[in-house]
């Protein structure tokens, strides 16, 4: 069976908070883990950002749930595409929320025209790319608090 990855945009509720992003997590990890899902999730400035990778049945059928959460609206496909392989394997679902930063600023506006987290004005290939590289500073983090 081939590998899939698909990556969406969607604009979040005003009254989206943090105690949502947890019931999202502890949702997408039940269910991404059973359905063999791996992937991203960003949130910040309202928007949401997501990969998905998996079967592409299950990444399909992951999406079409998705969407129809009242948390967000106006969900845009941006990529949807056959892959050698995962790259967000370790996470059957990881939540970034972009903060205030510097490094996080700083990394939003080396793929987009502003430091503000607006993945709807950037390509699909520019939305990947920071989640690779917001993969990598929380891998950097997870390890940095392990060792401390």
């Amino acid at each position: 069976m081939g590998l899939y990855r698909l990556i969406y945009v969607s604009k979040a509720h005003e009254d989206v908070s943090y105690p949502d992003l947890v019931s999202i997590m502890e949702a997408s990890e039940r269910n991404n883990r059973s359905a063999g899902v791996t992937g991203l999730l960003c949130y910040g400035d309202d928007w949401f950002l997501q990969t998905l990778e998996g079967h592409r049945q299950a990444v399909s059928q992951t999406y079409n749930r998705i969407v129809g959460d009242r948390r967000h609206f106006n969900a845009e496909l941006l990529s949807f595409q056959e892959i050698p392989c995962r790259q967000f394997v370790e996470w059957s679902m990881k939540a970034v929320q972009f903060g205030l930063r510097d490094d996080e600023r700083q990394l939003i506006l080396r793929y987009s025209s502003r430091d503000v987290f607006s993945p709807a004005s950037m390509t699909a290939e520019q939305c990947f790319e920071l989640m690779l590289s917001l993969a990598g500073m929380a891998r950097v983090r997870v390890s940095t608090s392990q060792s401390s």
